[in-house]
């Protein structure tokens, strides 16, 4: 359709609230909005007087065709949009990336709580968060644990208190010793108690609380209990002044900043908890990504579904227009303000610089990346820009568990969602050349499925020419056509010379592009290496149980997954291992007995 019949079309729908997709001429899915008027929006692409410039103007430029679904409310076209979004993922629209969701802190509420990061709230305890990442959330168990010198161990209590010496965490201060009985249940469930007020930021009143209990146990001579004291409020005061508190101790609030250009856009989520700044997230937009009230609306009811949690309270540090009252009836128990003055547009504003920031620093580095990559594909006589980068390697045990590692980089970046493992079964011996060519086939079976099996630009193998003609030969197979040079090593193990199989070329004055080599393969070893290693342990194992009369591979793995490992396992009572699933307590007694005599403490 031309952009006069687009117009026409438009002009003819109601005015009334729906959803439209804009479609291009491969009648691909660029573009999804809502609106309270479908008439008057969509119309509003393609009328004569429409002046757009941008990201807007190669939008509409490329529409062929739109299509509507109309709705009751402008709310159900919200949630229906952020449907449509996630499952066509269009080029223009701005888009939560994948996630495998957001992470809490759990505290149980078993007989000796412990702490942990979980995915989901499910089941009883206490649950702090969701955080930004798992990154974040295990660097504050790792502190909060330290602080109160609980156990980080996999050990099960009191099941296990007294079986054992405390471990070296004991030793160097950093676990009171339940394991060994160096603390009582009552000692536990006060650190448990400390540890939940420091989860819940009350770190002022807590570092009091804790001088008191210092003191009075250095009235009464308890001299090791005031020293516990002692430390766990230099610990706590130590978080406490790395926290940037920024409002009331009351406030929890999330506040969104958000910077935008011709060159892409980047919003900044500042989470505040009992008046600190407690996590951070960065999102980050391309050029093509259209910024609006309407989107970012969207991108926000959409960021809440995932999180699945709301704040009392959300700061934005720009004005959403109309759109902040549907925002309002999609986060119905959220208290939204555009903050206009004082120490709440100052954290606004503090938003908004930290996206810019952000973006800014993104891009340089970018640039960076870019201009590295440009003197890489200059230096090997690449046609392009090698923005995919893969690399394989083979590991093995001897003869068994042959596993093939690939690595992948895009745009000079190691991408870790991207890696692939290739368990070789074709080749029963060491043949890492056989091993490379089943593991290729494998993986561009599945070329350009999706993102993670994009085609490569450009393919580096551990080895030589051998490695090299491997992969070609698998290339031609699938009729592709993708660079290949070999990382050659020397005597002492480090790559010397790049090959594509006929001509070298030496690294020796180019330090900047050894470092990466030598870190790409470094990399690529570790993968495989790993993923070798984990098969041949978790085979290892479960041919020890199996020596057990009665227990198979799968009451094998059943009692691995109960205990999450042979030692935890070895010192269960009998009652507790008949508790597994398919295990009765003759077997049960079997296994205790069989572990008792067999298991390697140093394993």
């Amino acid at each position: 359709m031309t952009r006069e019949e687009l117009y026409g079309a438009a002009r003819s729908l109601p005015a009334t609230p729906g959803v439209y997709i804009m479609r291009n001429s491969a009648d691909r899915v660029i573009y999804v909005g809502k609106s309270k008027a479908l008439r008057n929006r969509v119309s509003s692409y393609f009328a004569p007087y429409a002046n757009h410039v941008g990201k807007t103007l190669h939008m509409v430029n490329s529409v062929v065709r739109f299509e509507v679904y109309h709705t009751a409310t402008e709310l159900e076209a919200l949630v229906l949009e952020n449907q449509f979004i996630k499952q066509y993922m269009p080029r223009y629209n701005i888009k939560l990336k994948d996630s495998s969701g957001y992470p809490y802190i759990r505290v149980s509420d078993d007989e000796y709580p412990r702490i942990s990061v979980v995915n989901k709230r499910e089941g009883g305890g206490v649950y702090y968060g969701p955080y930004a990442s798992h990154g974040t959330a295990k660097g504050i168990v790792a502190s909060v644990k330290g602080a109160f010198a609980l156990p980080s161990c996999t050990k099960r209590f009191p099941a296990d208190i007294g079986k054992g010496r405390p471990c070296l965490n004991y030793h160097i201060g950093r676990c009171g010793g339940l394991c060994g009985g160096k603390m009582t249940k009552a000692d536990y469930m006060d650190r448990i108690a400390g540890a939940k007020r420091l989860l819940g930021g009350d770190c002022t009143a807590l570092i009091k609380d804790l001088e008191e209990q210092m003191n009075r146990a250095a009235e009464n001579m308890e001299y090791e209990r005031a020293a516990a004291y002692r430390d766990s409020m230099r610990a706590v005061a130590k978080i406490k002044d790395k926290q940037h508190v920024v409002a009331a101790p009351e406030v929890e609030a999330d506040v969104f900043g958000l910077y935008s250009d011709d060159g892409g856009s980047a919003a900044t989520v500042l989470i505040i908890r009992s008046g600190a700044i407690r996590d951070r997230e960065v999102f980050f937009f391309g050029a093509d990504e259209l910024i609006s009230p309407s989107s970012m609306a969207s991108f926000i009811s959409g960021y809440y579904k995932l999180r699945g949690f709301v704040p009392r309270e959300l700061w934005l540090g720009y004005d959403l227009g109309e759109e902040t009252e549907l925002l309002g009836e999609a986060l119905p128990k959220c208290r939204i303000l555009i903050p206009k003055r004082g120490e709440k547009k100052a954290v606004a504003d503090m938003a908004c610089n930290n996206a810019k920031e952000q973006l800014l620093h993104k891009r340089a580095e970018n640039e960076k990346q870019t201009g590295f990559l440009a003197s890489f594909a200059a230096f090997l006589g690449l046609e392009v820009l090698p923005e995919r980068i893969e690399s394989y390697d083979i590991s093995n045990s001897g003869d068994e568990h042959i596993t093939a590692g690939m690595v992948v980089l895009e745009k000079g970046r190691f991408c870790k969602r991207h890696y692939k493992t290739f368990n070789i079964k074709e080749s029963e011996a060491q043949d890492d050349v056989g091993a490379t060519m089943e593991a290729l086939r494998r993986r561009f079976a599945h070329v350009d499925e999706d993102d993670s099996w994009a085609c490569p630009d450009l393919i580096l193998a551990d080895g030589g020419v051998g490695q090299i003609n491997a992969i070609r030969a698998v290339l031609e197979e699938y009729g592709l056509s993708v660079p290949v040079f070999g990382m050659v090593k020397d005597e002492h193990h480090k790559t010397r010379t790049l090959t594509d199989g006929e001509n070298e070329l030496s690294l020796n004055k180019r330090q900047d592009i050894f470092v990466f080599i030598y870190k790409l393969q470094e990399e690529v070893h570790r993968f495989a290496l790993a993923r070798m290693d984990r098969r041949r342990r978790n085979t290892a194992r479960n041919s020890i149980l199996t020596k057990v009369k009665g227990v198979g591979s799968k009451k094998a793995e059943e009692l691995l997954r109960a205990f999450g490992g042979l030692g935890a396992l070895k010192n269960a009572s009998v009652e507790e291992i008949a508790a597994v699933k398919g295990i009765n307590e003759d077997t049960a007694r079997l296994i205790k007995a069989f572990l008792e005599k067999s298991f390697d403490k140093d394993d």
